[in-house]
């Protein structure tokens, strides 16, 4: 469901732009979204490709202003995650700082929380550094970025069309990512992928990184899911990377 709706958005913002595009008969338009206006639209559409390593890729849609291509980064209004790829992902983006995260997130729930066998794990936060939360946030071209800009938004794309002004006001916010990436405080979190997954201390990847997370019993996935939020609950337990 969560990929549908992120089809959703993205298949609208870009037929709201194209088609007022076509109405201003194929000259540029002015897009007027809730925080920036940008000037010289002519045209976006879907990005095509992938991460090197298989994973959907940081650019969701290609924004042209003039003879500019733009890539933008989609997401949702509520708790959005900001980077994507996983443990695969992240490593294209800062080298050995998933399998950091990993370390000490199993050594914290073995030693702090002292979890064992079978027991349910606790979503792990980890605030990333100023130095690397840049990296991570704006990606690369392997990772199928880089990103200029994140549009945050309703996965319903709302769009008014004024053709005496030649505006197009479309709900939602642009951020330049650089400007997000400085301005939040970034965490990973790791979460379950099933719910019937729990504690199991043995279980690693093949470079001998810790897993944390036993085989669903129901689904047979082995791994949790990392994600980059800015957001976090107030009982969040957070390790410092």
């Amino acid at each position: 469901m969560a990929g549908a709706s992120s089809e959703r958005q993205e298949n609208g913002l870009i037929k709201a732009i194209n088609d007022a595009v076509k109405a201003n008969k194929s000259n540029p338009v002015t897009v007027v979204f809730d925080n920036v206006t940008m000037s010289g639209i002519v045209k976006a559409e879907k990005f095509g490709g992938r991460q090197a390593g298989g994973s959907e890729p940081y650019t969701d849609v290609v924004l042209y202003k003039g003879k500019s291509a733009l890539n933008l980064s989609c997401k949702g209004e509520s708790a959005p995650s900001l980077a994507g790829g996983g443990l695969k992902g992240l490593e294209l983006a800062v080298p050995g700082i998933a399998k950091k995260f990993m370390t000490k997130a199993y050594e914290y729930l073995k030693t702090k929380k002292k979890l064992r066998v079978g027991d349910k794990v606790p979503d792990i936060y980890g605030k990333i550094s100023k130095q690397d939360k840049m990296k991570i946030v704006i990606g690369n071209k392997a990772m199928g970025g880089p990103i200029d800009y994140m549009y945050i938004g309703p996965m319903d794309v709302t769009k008014q069309y004024d053709s005496k002004n030649n505006k197009l006001k479309v709900s939602g916010s642009m951020y330049p990512a650089d400007q997000y990436a400085q301005s939040k405080e970034l965490y990973f979190r790791l979460r379950a992928r099933r719910e019937d997954q729990r504690f199991d201390p043995t279980a690693k990847d093949g470079s001998g990184t810790p897993k944390i997370y036993g085989k669903s019993p129901s689904k047979g996935d082995s791994a949790g899911r990392i994600v980059v939020t800015d957001d976090t609950p107030a009982s969040a337990q957070i390790i410092t990377l």
